[in-house]
């Protein structure tokens, strides 16, 4: 991981100052794909998948939420991310973002390819930049990507199932074309 860089260190101690009690938040999206798998790319707020204990959403959002006054003074905040489709079992594959100076938060990270995965339905062209750059690093390898969409994610899949296994195919054409040519 990076080392944090203003205003998110700032930002995150000043959090942790304001919280009564200890809260963990597993963390997701640009915040992670900068800090942890070194993309460049400007991000304003952390999404968060799991706020624990659980309850304390509307605790981290009043304090840093999108209309907080952290938020305003810091310019970053923190979304929790209600509806997203992960790998049933990424929460036993979560890594602890060490932070100095955090008494009270604690923050977690998706493994990459979980990451990864946690963009399919989206399917945008940023996130298919993402899961480039996490291959093209090494963070993700093909074989680990298939194997955790057809055992922990695509049975919980609601909708055409055809679609998301025509956007997987075409990140696995698009990040190792050798290996999967022609699968458009």
């Amino acid at each position: 991981m990076a080392p944090l860089t203003e205003p998110w260190l700032g930002f995150l101690t000043e959090l942790d100052a304001k919280l009564e009690q200890p809260v963990s938040l597993a963390c997701m999206g640009g915040f992670v794909m900068q800090f942890c798998f070194g993309l460049q790319r400007v991000t304003f707020d952390i999404d968060s998948c799991a706020i624990h204990p659980l309850g304390h959403d509307a605790v981290v959002d009043t304090l840093a939420g999108q209309n907080s006054p952290l938020r305003k003074k810091y310019g970053i905040y923190i979304q929790h991310v209600r509806v997203v489709n992960l790998p049933c079992d990424h929460t036993s594959r979560l890594f602890h973002l060490d932070i100095p100076g955090l008494k009270r938060l604690s923050l977690c990270a998706l493994e990459a390819h979980d990451l990864a995965l946690s963009k399919l339905e989206r399917f945008s062209e940023r996130d298919l930049f993402d899961v480039r750059h996490l291959a093209a690093n090494g963070h993700i390898d093909p074989e680990t990507l298939q194997q955790r969409y057809f055992d922990e994610q695509r049975s919980y899949l609601l909708g055409d199932i055809n679609a998301y296994d025509r956007r997987l195919a075409i990140w696995l054409e698009s990040c190792w074309p050798d290996q999967f040519p022609d699968e458009l």
